[in-house]
């Protein structure tokens, strides 16, 4: 003899079967949902540092063709001193001196150890308004850079 939740049990499992069975299609196929990937935007996106001043006090800015600016830190004053840089061009920084030196621009900072090198792999009209920046290097011998109006 089942007692009754046996029974209740059993009842259930067999509605059970019986539903998922019907589940089954053998008629028309559903059809299939095809994905189109979208291009999405990658670029990552800096707010843009306020210059301090719209000319440089050096007075004379040198100019780099090519894509890479490079500055070099020495033990007394960094080379150039002063770089006008154009909106598409990227930094490089040197460090010339015996020392570890912390080195930033913008929102980029790095601690750059005693012959080391520095690439912001990021042109500078994605992070740099218009205007004259300095390249904060500490303890010693900042630099400026003027970037110009595209």
């Amino acid at each position: 003899m089942m007692t009754r939740h046996v029974k209740a049990f059993m009842l259930l499992g067999l509605t059970l079967i019986l539903w998922l069975s019907g589940c089954n299609r053998t008629g028309a196929e559903l059809p299939v949902a095809t994905l189109t990937p979208i291009a999405k935007a990658t670029t990552l996106a800096y707010p843009l540092a306020t210059p301090y001043s719209q000319e440089p006090a050096a007075g004379i800015c040198a100019s780099f063709d090519g894509d890479t600016v490079t500055v070099s830190l020495n033990p007394d004053i960094p080379d150039p001193r002063c770089s006008k840089v154009r909106a598409d061009q990227k930094l490089k920084v040197i460090n010339l001196t015996l020392n570890t030196l912390q080195v930033s621009l913008g929102v980029f900072n790095n601690s750059l150890l005693p012959g080391g090198e520095y690439l912001i792999d990021v042109p500078f009209g994605d992070y740099l308004a218009a205007g004259v920046h300095q390249l904060q290097v500490s303890p010693c011998c900042s630099a400026e850079l003027w970037l110009e109006e595209k």
